[in-house]
């Protein structure tokens, strides 16, 4: 089989194991966005995030890439988790996201900061990156963990804004709360899945791999261990729930019921566990 032929059937096999999300607008994607972007800011977890973020700039280092005087694009920015770090450390950012939210929470922290940071509202889906001016343009394109990255198309987008670095994270598996896939399951009625929608990260480097490169990657794992007061988790996953779907009032107090019921001494007890990976690689390494 030949190297065309081999990533024709690897696109194939993308295609066919993403779900199917052309019913999701734009539209439907900024406002879910733009709900959870007063959470992000609230629930910020500043060591993990100090962590995570120091995890991005030693790959970014081993690759060879440093951000300072570097022009960077990072795609479904957020609230600046990495545009805020890479623009501190003297990179000329574009931070680009489909939330007026989470690019008002990034402009008011860069402000405090005195950070010039280009914010541009767009989504990824449809963006034209040759009328946007975006096409080869930067040292480094970034999406971390954006569902904006969610196909062949979107990521071939991506590369092609880069001329030499780009760096991509995603889950490779994702686990719930127990009290969420009940929930989903039994008071939603809904079928739960134990991966993340989207490519993660198999699909991506597998594509990668059969165009030759050969990205440099780190995979991580945590577990998350909570206490909550049962009321406070049971309206906390309402919050969550709702952001994706009409929740009904008969549903919102069998919630409540189903925390209660798992807290007997008035605390819920939490625990999820997470697997994800990051890669970076140049755009202009590649074999054969």
């Amino acid at each position: 089989m030949t190297q065309t032929e081999n990533v024709r059937c690897w696109v194939d096999c993308w295609r066919a194991a993403v779900p199917n999300e052309v019913a999701v607008t734009d539209e439907a994607q900024a406002a879910r966005w733009d709900k959870r972007a007063e959470h992000f800011a609230r629930h910020r977890d500043e060591g993990r995030s100090q962590k995570r973020t120091a995890g991005v700039f030693a790959l970014l280092e081993e690759a060879g890439f440093h951000p300072e005087g570097a022009t960077v694009l990072d795609i479904g920015c957020g609230p600046g988790s990495l545009s805020l770090p890479l623009a501190r450390a003297g990179a000329d950012v574009t931070a680009l996201d489909i939330s007026t939210g989470m690019l008002d929470r990034l402009r008011e922290a860069a402000g405090r900061e005195g950070l010039s940071i280009n914010a541009v509202e767009c989504s990824w889906w449809t963006a034209d990156i040759d009328e946007l001016g975006l096409r080869e343009k930067f040292d480094l394109v970034i999406a971390s963990m954006t569902p904006g990255v969610r196909d062949v198309e979107t990521f071939d987008r991506m590369m092609a804004c880069s001329r030499r670095f780009c760096y991509y994270s995603n889950f490779i598996r994702r686990g719930s709360d127990k009290a969420h896939n009940e929930i989903v399951e039994e008071i939603l009625g809904e079928k739960r899945h134990n991966h993340s929608r989207g490519p993660g990260l198999v699909y991506p480097f597998m594509y990668l791999y059969v165009l030759g490169y050969r990205p440099l990657l780190r995979f991580s794992h945590t577990q998350r261990t909570r206490e909550l007061d049962w009321v406070e988790a049971a309206e906390e996953m309402i919050r969550a729930l709702g952001r994706n779907r009409d929740i009904s009032s008969d549903a919102e107090e069998k919630i409540r019921e189903h925390y209660k019921d798992a807290s007997p001494d008035g605390t819920y007890r939490s625990e999820a566990e997470v697997y994800s990976g990051m890669m970076v690689w140049s755009v202009t390494d590649r074999d054969g």
